[in-house]
Parts: C-alpha cells; sequence; structure tokens
C-alpha cells in the first residue's frame, strides 16, 4: 500500500474514532450531536438565521427544521421572525438554552483536552496547519470538476 493511501486509511480511522468519543460524550449529556452543533453555534454567535445555522452546519433546510423543532421543544431555542425580512426566522439561544450549554460546555471542552492529551502544542499546531492543506487542496479538487 502506498503512503498516501496508508495516510487516508489513517486520517479516516482516526476521525471516526474521535467522532466516536465524542458523540458518546454529547450523547451523555441527553442531547445528539447535531442538537450540540447548533447549541454550540448559537451561543458563540448569537441569534442566527436558520439558513445560515444549516449552511454552516452543512445540514438541509428540511433537517434543520427538524433538529430546531427537537431543541424548541426542549425550551433551549426560540424562533423571532427578522424585523427587516419577514421571510427569514432568526434561532436564539432561550435563558434554559444558555444555562444547560454552560452546564455542559465545561464536561465537553475537557473530553477533547483528553483526546489531545497525547500531543504536545507543537505537534497539535503541525497536525492542525497539514490538515488544513490537505483539507483545503481536497476542496479545491472537489470543485475543479
Amino acid at each position: 500500500m502506498n503512503e498516501q493511501l496508508k495516510a487516508v486509511a489513517i486520517m479516516l480511522r482516526a476521525t471516526h474514532a474521535l467522532e466516536e468519543v465524542l458523540k458518546k460524550d454529547i450523547e451523555g449529556y441527553g442531547i445528539n450531536t447535531t442538537e450540540f452543533g447548533v447549541l454550540e453555534y448559537l451561543y458563540h454567535k448569537g441569534s442566527q438565521p436558520m439558513q445560515s445555522i444549516g449552511d454552516k452546519l452543512l445540514m438541509a433546510n428540511s433537517s434543520m427544521t427538524y433538529v430546531i423543532d427537537k431543541l424548541y421543544q426542549k425550551k433551549y431555542v426560540k424562533r423571532a421572525v427578522d424585523k427587516h425580512d419577514r421571510r427569514k426566522i432568526n434561532i436564539k439561544l432561550t435563558e434554559n438554552g444558555l444555562n444547560f450549554f454552560e452546564s455542559i460546555f465545561p464536561n465537553h471542552q475537557n473530553k477533547v483536552s483528553q483526546v489531545f492529551s497525547v500531543l504536545t502544542e507543537i505537534e497539535l499546531g503541525h497536525m492542525m496547519e497539514l490538515l488544513k492543506k490537505v483539507g483545503y487542496y481536497s476542496k479545491f479538487l472537489a470543485n475543479e470538476g
């Protein structure tokens, strides 16, 4: 097996293992990874149009509506019609959603820190640089054709 194919296999296995650790951690809070992604995005960015959330999380509008509905039922988010464009629906964390996210995020950050504790800061920096380089070039190649 050539080195490039070996690198692909290693990256995919590592990604799968990382996803499993994060999924298990997140589901321990009674939500799924997509719900967590929405909560995290709103926590860091504030009120956002539903379309922007879907674009950021790479989700179809129908899937995004379903996720927002679930978070709304849990009283973690609320909807508001945009004052300037009534076709836009903005999604915002409720106080309950904010409190929930703030209660789980430190534990999640600790889990992520634990995963990467096997690397030095220099190794982590190199890994991020190299993954970005491969990712951006892969994206370029995918959009070429």
